[in-house]
């Protein structure tokens, strides 16, 4: 699929993968960074299923898979799609250990409707962030590929407004998205989707990374920030930070890469 199916296919399904993003080569250098950075530094997350880890920020901590952030062709689907300013909202670390539970439907931020900072139902039928994620092991119906409702990102809400109990529920027309590894799933990030059981022996590792056109407002994000304090603290609505980057990590980052993070800088650099 080249660049210009999987814009359509996003547009209309609200998902696509575009393969060999990492070289076949760099994939288990890659994944083994991941999953030792794993091993130091991830957390079981509230809003995961049991039998998952997660890393916040993982490129604090990792930054094994930075380079392939501006393979060309990823770069001219998101400039397409998001316009040429964008940014990275999120880095996250995803290892989903055999056995774990399928888990809930949801959209990704900013449109879980439980937290205080989000779009509210029914939001604009636009695309305004992109969730990316690096397929480093083979996604297939065994290891727990990405659950995903086609069209649902047209729907203007998902289920993160309605009980709990009901986003279990396997939905019709669902399917699991299948990749080798080295491919970047992409996803509206309205798309409705869930992780799947790991039916494996394997742990199934991936790595998500967020993009935000350049006006999308990530200082909600930030730690400590008054929008935080204000929109999510005050309001005593659970949501996750994402942690700062250090300058040292910021300095170790390829040049092409760093303006996806100076946003995150935790003392950006003077213009």
């Amino acid at each position: 699929m080249n660049c210009e199916q999987l814009i359509r296919q996003l547009k209309a399904s609200g998902y696509g993968v575009l393969a060999d993003v990492i070289p076949s080569g760099a994939v288990q250098r890659v994944r083994d960074s991941v999953l030792e950075t794993a091993r130091q530094h991830a957390v079981r997350s509230n809003f995961a299923p049991q039998g998952t880890s997660q890393i916040a920020s993982l490129i604090r901590y990792d930054q094994s898979f930075a380079e392939y952030l501006v393979e060309e062709r990823l770069t001219n689907i998101v400039t397409a799609l998001l316009g040429e300013h964008y940014r990275v909202s999120f880095t996250t670390a995803l290892v989903n250990h055999p056995g774990n539970d399928r888990g809930q439907w949801h959209a990704d931020w900013p449109y879980i409707q439980s937290l205080g900072a989000r779009f509210p139902a029914p939001y604009p039928d636009l695309i305004m962030h992109l969730t990316m994620l690096f397929m480093l092991s083979d996604f297939t119906v065994e290891t727990g590929a990405t659950i995903a409702l086609p069209g649902s990102h047209r729907r203007g809400t998902n289920p993160t407004a309605e009980p709990v109990a009901d986003r279990l529920d396997p939905l019709p027309g669902e399917l699991q998205i299948t990749g080798k590894a080295g491919s970047a799933l992409l996803l509206d990030s309205r798309c409705w989707h869930a992780a799947a059981p790991n039916r494996s022996a394997e742990d199934r590792v991936a790595v998500a990374v967020r993009f935000a056109p350049w006006w999308l407002n990530l200082e909600v994000l930030r730690p400590n920030s008054f929008l935080r304090k204000q929109m999510v603290e005050r309001a005593n609505k659970p949501d996750a930070p994402a942690p700062t980057i250090p300058p040292e990590v910021f300095a170790q980052l390829p040049e092409n890469v760093q303006p996806l993070f100076h946003h995150w800088i935790d003392a950006p650099p003077a213009q």
